[in-house]
């Protein structure tokens, strides 16, 4: 189950700042081995798809796969009642190439490549409030704990094959 707490937290981290001071009520998540399935037995899973219901009545969704074989495949969208935004793209520029082999256009390739800027921003701000011994704003630890708590809700369910409840 270490797709679950590895990757998608990323995403469960998204989704609860997408959907400020909503709590999860419910998850549920199925995963299998579906590339390799030589690792099931040592609980790698490679493909995973999560449910999770809010109190506010919102529905989140997210998925991973470790072999998008495409590229570094990071995307998402918000849809409601007043419209929809989406982000991200899997494309690394808007050319495209077009011959007898079809089309085709580069792509990210790894994560550190796509995200440079925002984790060298990231860590610049985080050195400054250290030498300045100053707090900042950002994420918390009860950030962290509540998309703890989902990927381990997550890990229930595919256990159980059904959906578990939040506290």
């Amino acid at each position: 189950m270490d797709d679950l707490l590895r990757t998608l937290i990323h995403d469960f981290d998204t989704l609860l700042w997408l959907n400020p001071n909503a709590k999860p009520v419910e998850v549920s998540a199925v995963a299998d081995a579906l590339v390799r399935p030589d690792f099931a037995d040592k609980g790698f899973h490679d493909t995973a798809v999560v449910t999770i219901r809010f109190d506010n009545g919102s529905i989140a969704v997210a998925e991973a796969n470790f072999c998008a074989m495409y590229g570094y495949d990071i995307r998402g969208e918000v849809f409601g009642a007043s419209g929809m935004v989406t982000m991200g793209d899997i494309r690394r520029s808007s050319m495209t190439l077009f011959d007898k082999n079809g089309v085709s256009s580069e792509t990210w390739r790894r994560d550190t490549d796509h995200f440079v800027h925002g984790y060298t921003v990231q860590l610049a701000s985080f050195v400054t409030a250290v030498r300045r011994g100053e707090l900042t704003e950002g994420p918390t630890g009860m950030d962290a704990r509540n998309a703890l708590n989902i990927a381990l809700a997550c890990i229930e369910s595919v256990s159980k094959k059904a959906a578990v409840a939040l506290e």
